[in-house]
């Protein structure tokens, strides 16, 4: 297993001293030429590739409701998809919950179908650039539309396109009471992982049943890369003790 961190290039050195294999960073990061000629700098620089990205879309970009401008659509993913895969992208994940959040009052099957539209247009794009799509369920505290691994899997079927995944959110799957099983049944399409503990905090200073998740994960097959997405305490010290945790949690699964 690879493990990463989603967090800045400003913690890059710090990351591959403590044993990190890669770092996730966000792909609105990319949308500035300025900021990602920086980033591109600083990556450059370091041992780590930036093989995972997240927040694909800002929250003003729609892709549901009577909002949606393909023209903006359009335009930020051809400005970041290949700025992506020169950072040695290989998954981009599409969380994005206010801009796939259905408005009150709209129909839901042609919200539904607007997703669809959008990962199929957003998948041949990524897939020009070597990338894979990882549709990330949300709690529905953050999002009311897609919220479980199998219902990503139903939508991921939908768009059939090989190259759409699932990333599997430990997070959001034990918030919305998910059983973990879900990512066995969907096997198939686990493209991408992200961790946290409760509360959202760093892995390992919770109560999370870690020992089920990755039990799980081993059972579905995947082997691929797993991503620290929370809070911390305390940065420097916090991402030595996750990773310490997760490799002990990860042998003993």
């Amino acid at each position: 297993m690879r493990w990463g961190c989603c967090t800045t290039v400003d913690n890059l050195a710090l990351l591959e001293r403590v044993g990190y294999d890669y770092i996730e960073l966000t792909m609105v990061s990319l949308a500035d030429e300025q900021q990602y000629n920086q980033i591109k700098a600083a990556v450059d620089q370091s041992g780590l590739e930036v093989e995972a990205f997240n927040v694909l879309l800002p929250g003003e970009i729609k892709v549901v409701g009577p909002k949606v401008d393909w023209d903006q659509i359009s335009g930020h993913l051809k400005t970041v998809l290949p700025r992506a895969a020169s950072l040695g992208g290989q998954v981009v994940v599409f969380g994005s919950g206010r801009s796939r959040r259905v408005p009150e009052g709209f129909p839901r099957e042609k919200a539904y179908q607007q997703v669809v539209d959008f990962v199929r247009f957003l998948t041949e794009l990524a897939d020009k650039h070597g990338l894979v799509i990882g549709l990330e369920p949300l709690r529905q505290a953050e999002c009311n539309l897609l919220n479980f691994v199998s219902q990503a899997h139903q939508l991921a079927e939908d768009v059939g396109l090989e190259q759409v995944g699932i990333t599997a959110d430990f997070y959001h799957m034990t918030e919305g009471a998910e059983p973990l099983k879900n990512v066995v049944t969907a096997a198939d399409r686990i493209a991408h992982v992200h961790l946290a503990d409760t509360g959202r905090m760093w892995p390992g200073s919770g109560e999370y049943d870690y020992l089920s998740f990755f039990r799980n994960i081993k059972e579905a097959g995947y082997d691929q890369r797993m991503s620290l997405e929370c809070g911390w305490d305390d940065f420097a010290r916090d991402i030595e003790t996750s990773l310490e945790f997760l490799r002990d949690a990860w042998q003993k699964a």
